[in-house]
């Protein structure tokens, strides 16, 4: 049973070749899949353009995804490095830590990521048309840094570090000037700049001065 067990599992050279081939193409398609979404909008964009962008066969993109929702899910996806709720999970330091640790990742991934941008301009301009593509970019993006954010309000409580506030029923408090940076930046960018440095400073400020415990 044990050698049944041991082949089963065993790679050959040629087998993870295929798969680093595999990975490589999706990655391909996902990359082409951007631009063609970014340049033409959801509604506008067609699967035989990613193709064409990709320089593939049309086929070959429907052994990977199964329709073109399917395929701007997996964009919104790759997107992320790390998705927030698995760094607040095995998260070690205080909740203070955990709390920058979140904002910087917020800034780096989300905020100062021109994909993100492109893809939240394309919401603001289809998601009342298509709301299953909100619901994606919510569920993808939003949803574990919510998680994120109510873990490390939770944990700062239970340690003493933060007061209790409405915060944690509402973690979209914290997280609203990330979003107002990001919907900015799609709108103002060009005329309005922000010095997002000097901007994601305050932001954490703001927070930790309303989230700490006052000296009695």
């Amino acid at each position: 049973m044990k050698a049944m067990n041991s082949r089963r599992v065993k790679t050959t050279p040629r087998s993870a070749r295929r798969h680093e081939q595999k990975r490589h193409r999706q990655e391909e398609i996902l990359a082409a899949a951007f631009d063609v979404f970014a340049a033409h909008g959801y509604a506008a964009a067609r699967i035989d353009d990613v193709a064409q962008e990709a320089g593939i066969a049309k086929g070959t993109i429907y052994l990977y995804f199964r329709n073109k929702e399917q395929l701007f899910r997996a964009v919104v996806r790759s997107l992320l490095q790390k998705r927030f709720d698995a760094v607040a999970g095995g998260f070690t330091g205080t909740a203070e830590q955990l709390l920058r640790e979140l904002l910087s990742r917020m800034y780096s991934q989300v905020v100062r990521n021109e994909k993100v941008r492109s893809i939240v301009r394309l919401l603001i301009a289809e998601g009342g048309r298509f709301p299953q593509l909100t619901e994606i970019y919510h569920r993808e993006m939003i949803a574990p840094g919510m998680k994120a954010v109510r873990q490390a309000l939770m944990h700062g409580i239970a340690s003493g570090e933060f007061r209790k506030t409405a915060a944690v029923e509402f973690p979209q408090l914290l997280a609203a000037p990330a979003v107002l940076a990001i919907v900015w930046r799609v709108l103002h960018q060009e005329r309005h700049r922000l010095d997002l440095d000097a901007y994601s400073k305050a932001h954490l400020e703001f927070l930790l001065d309303g989230l700490r415990k006052q000296p009695v």
